[in-house]
């Protein structure tokens, strides 16, 4: 897919309209050397069908960046256009986020109740199949046996099932529990061809509607009392849940200007728009990875346009705050620091639920 793998030579462009092909891409960089032409053009979608606004090019040299960069501004039909300089690890983890949303759950094919089959939790935003398998090096993964599935929307709920060819190596496969992609660490458990046939129910039955599904109590996550809200938060994205052991789920409380409150490396999000969901925050904070997104909900159940995004370290909450009155669709957000050099974060493998 990509044009020349060692390629380091990227810029970013944002705020195309929707309607942009690569052909004007390549005639807004006129001038710029691009890496094989069209093949050196990567637009980017949110879902599919639906693009993101964003592209990435592949240029030969530091001097095409710079010349690229002069087009800063610029417009393209009556939209200006940014231009930044970006590196390999952006552009990837787009790519790959967009190549999850396509080739997600697509099917069961010759499932069978003698394979040994795992769901895993925790993965990162992006994560891709071939990852996956990497993971399980050494085990045997059927062909075709990796799933990626989605949430209620239809976005990538940081799950999959991975099939194996006997119910031996799917034991086995229990040993990487806890071992990270990434930066993430990964929960294994083992699962069933009955659990794999009823998701695929539930996704052949409208389960993706935008209606979603009526939660159970676990799965609501409700807040402490007391926060600005009064309310509730939905950790829909995460690599752990807090308290409640490995049935439950309850989010931090406190949910009001600053941050969120606790010793982790948080980031507070106001402004956002109301159907903003834990993967489109992933996307805003990219090639940053958040470890857990709590959206945060008033008393009626309605979105409240405000989150708490958590890292890994300081470092990374430092990194999120340079997206500060940064765009989401046409709403700009504020951000507020809920960290400390010396703080530790809160986040903690433990075996609890994470409603996705």
């Amino acid at each position: 897919m990509l044009g020349s793998g060692d390629s380091t030579h990227i810029v970013k462009l944002r705020g195309l309209p929707f309607s942009t092909t690569v052909e004007d891409v390549l005639d807004f960089l006129n001038g710029v050397n691009v890496i094989n032409g069209k093949e050196g053009v990567h637009l980017t979608e949110v879902r599919p069908g639906r693009p993101s606004g964003e592209c990435f090019v592949e240029v030969q040299s530091q001097e095409d960046i710079e010349e690229a960069l002069k087009k800063d501004k610029e417009n393209m039909g009556k939209r200006y256009i940014e231009v930044f300089s970006t590196d390999r690890q952006d552009m990837e983890w787009a790519l790959n986020a967009m190549r999850q949303n396509e080739n997600g759950f697509g099917g069961i094919p010759n499932l069978s109740d003698d394979m040994g089959i795992v769901k895993l939790r925790g993965l990162p935003f992006g994560c891709s199949k071939e990852e996956i398998i990497q993971f399980f090096n050494g085990l045997p993964v059927a062909p075709d046996g990796v799933h990626l599935l989605s949430d209620h929307t239809g976005r990538a709920s940081g799950e999959a099932f991975v099939h194996f060819t006997d119910k031996a190596s799917a034991q086995e496969a229990l040993s990487r529990d806890r071992e990270k992609i990434g930066h993430r660490y990964i929960e294994v458990f083992l699962s069933s061809a009955d659990e794999v046939r009823s998701y695929s129910a539930r996704m052949e039955d409208g389960f993706r509607s935008s209606r979603g599904y009526r939660p159970t109590p676990y799965d609501r996550g409700d807040r402490f009392p007391g926060g600005r809200f009064g309310a509730r938060g939905r950790g829909g994205y995460g690599s752990s849940g807090y308290g409640g052991g490995r049935g439950g789920f309850r989010s931090r409380g406190g949910g009001g200007g600053g941050g969120g409150g606790g010793s982790c490396h948080s980031v507070h999000m106001r402004g956002l728009p109301f159907k903003a969901s834990p993967q489109d925050i992933a996307y805003f904070f990219k090639p940053i990875r958040p470890v857990n997104i709590n959206i945060l909900y008033d008393n009626s159940g309605r979105p409240s346009g405000e989150a708490d995004v958590e890292f890994e370290c300081h470092e990374d909450a430092m990194r999120a705050m340079r997206r500060d009155k940064n765009n989401m669709d046409h709403r700009y957000i504020e951000l507020f620091l809920n960290s400390s050099p010396g703080g530790s974060a809160g986040f903690k493998p433990n075996r609890s639920f994470r409603n996705y």
